[in-house]
């Protein structure tokens, strides 16, 4: 197993921890959001302003690909692609879709989720190099071939 995976699967476990631990918003956990939203989903709706249900989605459906991208960390390209779009969909749609009272504070775990995706991405393309053959100058590299033929 190369040291991109070994990384990515570390990684993929911090994801998760700082998605149920670590403060995202307001001073509660990306979990803590999403929790009670993923709990009454058909009540999401009758919560607010369009704009605020629609964030309430996206924060629904970045929580589920946030937790994806976390347990597939054995796969780290993947895993770091899930993140970062997740992310840059939370971060544009706060954007789009809210007011500016509305906008939410984001804490510690908003940007570490960030550099995780980040880091899990690059973790893809970390791995062990093969060693290449050094050829002097005046000599063929020796290739394999067939066996030469005695009669």
């Amino acid at each position: 197993m190369h040291r991109g995976r070994i990384l990515g699967v570390i990684v993929g476990l911090v994801i998760l921890a700082t998605l149920f631990l670590v403060d995202f918003s307001n001073s509660k956990s990306l979990y803590a959001t999403a929790g009670p939203l993923l709990q009454n989903v058909s009540g999401v709706s009758a919560l607010g302003s369009t704009g605020q249900v629609t964030y309430d989605y996206l924060i629904m459906a970045c929580f589920i690909i946030l937790v994806i991208a976390g347990v597939v960390g054995f796969f780290p390209l993947g895993s770091g692609v899930l993140g970062i779009v997740a992310m840059a969909v939370l971060t544009v749609g706060a954007f789009l879709t809210l007011t500016s009272a509305q906008q939410p504070s984001y804490d510690t775990g908003f940007y570490l989720l960030w550099v995780e995706s980040v880091i899990i991405l690059a973790a893809s393309f970390w791995h062990r190099r093969d060693q290449k053959v050094v050829v002097e100058a005046g000599q063929a590299p020796a290739t394999p071939g067939p066996a030469p033929q005695t009669s």
